[in-house]
């Protein structure tokens, strides 16, 4: 969605909410919307680009538990969520980590970082943070499942070997 249609949007269902000081028959497009939005984006649940918005398959997730779609429990247990079987078989595939499990740890470069995160150098800077987090929360899935699988155990390795390698990387996008 446009960021216009969101605000329009909002306007047209909570006017009495979003609307701008002093002038209740327009809208506002202040902080009060576009500072969620890009919140939502460093916590990996949207993408932006160009003021466009569309809701990760993380952010789907979110947007159902906030909607009473779907519960906790029903990610409970030894399920994993749609999101994290994503990364998970989208990582599987990398060349990366194809090199990690092989043992050649010193091939790995900065590139095998931003593919594993799934940006690039030029990502801006909530973007690289939204995806940070959304593999870091795949990780997190992966640590409480009762009987780990070996693939799971050589993903979480993964990751923390690429973070702590690249450590410097992400600092330099979290700052500020």
């Amino acid at each position: 969605m446009k960021y216009e249609d969101i605000v329009v949007g909002l306007f047209r269902k909570y006017p009495h909410d979003f609307h701008l000081k002093g002038y209740p028959e327009y809208p506002d497009t202040g902080d009060l919307i576009h500072k969620p939005l890009y919140d939502f984006k460093k916590k990996g649940y949207v993408n932006a680009t160009k003021k466009i918005f569309s809701l990760t398959e993380r952010g789907v997730e979110f947007a159902q538990l906030l909607s009473g779609k779907k519960t906790l429990s029903e990610n409970a247990g030894n399920r994993l969520s749609r999101s994290a079987e994503i990364e998970i078989s989208r990582v599987k595939s990398l060349e990366g980590f194809s090199l990690f499990t092989e043992g050649r740890k010193e091939k790995l470069s900065d590139n095998d970082f931003y593919n594993y995160l799934g940006v690039t150098v030029r990502t801006q800077k909530n973007a690289f943070v939204g995806r940070l987090e959304t593999m870091n929360e795949t990780i997190k899935e992966l640590r409480k499942q009762q009987d780990k699988q070996g693939l799971y155990n050589a993903l979480i390795d993964y990751h923390e070997f690429l973070i702590s390698k690249h450590v410097d990387i992400v600092e330099f996008f979290k700052k500020n």
